[in-house]
């Protein structure tokens, strides 16, 4: 049986890891304000923070030659993470709706590379008589350009359709399994960020 994995910190900085636990943190807070008080406009932070610590990549070229350099902040604090895989595709019927799995990841399989994570597809459509798929990758970056208000236009214009359907549920299935992945309890947290807020909530009411 796998040990319960949680991060191990390699090659790093106390910058780099305080830039980690608060684009973590937010992540929380962020699924919390639209599972709790259903305050939808903060699906904007969530993708942008997975986009931040899963994606962010940047396209140059190193002597005429193109390369792609990963600055996602969770490879900046861990060389090699490793994430639980996609447990089943959200396929489309033809009449258009969506079948979700009951958990978009399998926690009871060895977690996997995050280059290999990455490249597994999570929607699968027929789309003009021809099967489109949707990687995780693609999928987050897609989302946070899109609903995060990037004026770039998407180089596949069926992918900004599939992204639509069911984005705020899978943008919080990704982040719960990203807290999973790295060990973190966010039940847990989730509980103490309320206890939090609520606390600030009454000192500002009493100090009035």
């Amino acid at each position: 049986m796998e040990r319960k994995n949680r991060l191990v910190f390699t090659r790093s900085n106390d910058g780099t890891k305080r830039k980690f636990d608060e684009a973590i943190t937010i992540l929380e807070y962020s699924i919390m304000l639209v599972e709790y008080f259903e305050l939808e406009e903060f699906n904007n932070i969530i993708a942008g923070q997975l986009k931040l610590i899963l994606g962010e990549t940047k396209h140059t070229r190193i002597k005429r030659e193109k390369v792609t350099i990963d600055h996602s902040l969770i490879k900046k604090i861990n060389p090699n993470p490793k994430l639980y895989p996609v447990k089943d595709s959200i396929r489309f019927s033809n009449d258009g709706r969506a079948e979700l799995p009951e958990e978009l990841f399998d926690y009871t399989k060895q977690r996997i590379d995050l280059k290999i994570w990455r490249k597994q597809v999570i929607y699968k459509a027929i789309i003009g008589g021809k099967l489109h798929e949707i990687t995780l990758i693609g999928f987050i970056k897609e989302t946070a350009d899109k609903i995060g208000g990037a004026q770039a236009e998407s180089s596949l214009p069926y992918k900004s359709i599939i992204s639509d359907v069911h984005t705020k549920e899978i943008l919080r299935e990704i982040a719960k399994g990203l807290f999973k992945s790295i060990g973190r309890d966010y039940k847990e947290h989730s509980s103490k960020n309320l206890s939090h807020i609520i606390r600030k909530i009454e000192q500002s009411q009493a100090s009035e």
